[in-house]
């Protein structure tokens, strides 16, 4: 953990932008096929209205700006987390660095980068997508052992959200913050549930509400 730690953080923070954007264009060239829109817009639309949505999503300029947020939605995830850390932090008088809080939530990053490459091998070559609504499932949910249409909508986020992938995240995060500033496991434990993992279920709570408020 410690070696983790002592990572530059610029080149890592890159790294995992590049690994995400490569298989964000994977994605796009290998899963989100044509059938997939034919079959979910099939019986909204005509054939030629489908094909349009399909060019539409395919404008070079809609491409690049997909890519260019990749970063921005890494920074916006590592400084949420950073600043749950800090909030605990705070409330504990730990007195510990928000840089040292920054660089822990950076460094358990790298559990969301195995997360979209294991998905997509998952996808491509074991479990083809039949709609374009599978591939924001996480394959290792329990969103995917249930399936949509088994819960009702206000329970979808909160399900894809109990994955190995965010366990993994938080015995990460539990690993990093004792291992940075010298507790013990317990102490540890007790700080991430109380940070991120309340952090976490306010996010799933806000997203649910504004998906129910938009549909």
């Amino acid at each position: 953990m410690n070696n983790l730690l002592r990572i530059n953080k610029s080149p890592y923070f890159w790294s995992m932008c590049l690994i995400m954007g490569l298989f964000a264009f994977a994605n796009r060239k290998f899963l989100f096929t044509d059938q997939l829109y034919y079959d979910k817009l099939g019986e909204q639309l005509t054939a030629e209205q489908i094909q349009y949505v399909i060019a539409s999503q395919n404008v070079w300029w809609k491409q690049i700006i997909g890519y260019a947020i990749i970063p921005l939605i890494v920074i916006i995830r590592v400084l949420y987390t950073a600043f749950c850390l800090h909030i605990g932090n705070l409330v504990q008088e730990y007195r510990w660095k928000f840089s040292s809080l920054y660089n822990i939530s950076l460094k358990a990053d790298a559990v969301f980068c195995l997360n979209s490459i294991f998905n997509f091998y998952y996808y491509a070559f074991i479990q083809p997508p039949q709609a374009v609504d599978d591939l924001s499932v996480n394959f290792l949910s329990l969103l995917r052992l249930t399936g949509k249409k088994n819960i009702p909508d206000w329970l979808i986020f909160a399900y894809n959200s109990i994955n190995i992938f965010e366990l993994m995240y938080v015995i990460l995060l539990i690993m990093l913050v004792k291992t940075c500033f010298k507790i013990n496991y317990w102490k540890s434990i007790v700080f991430v549930f109380l940070t991120y993992c309340i952090g976490n279920y306010l996010y799933i709570v806000g997203l649910t509400f504004l998906y129910l408020y938009l549909s």
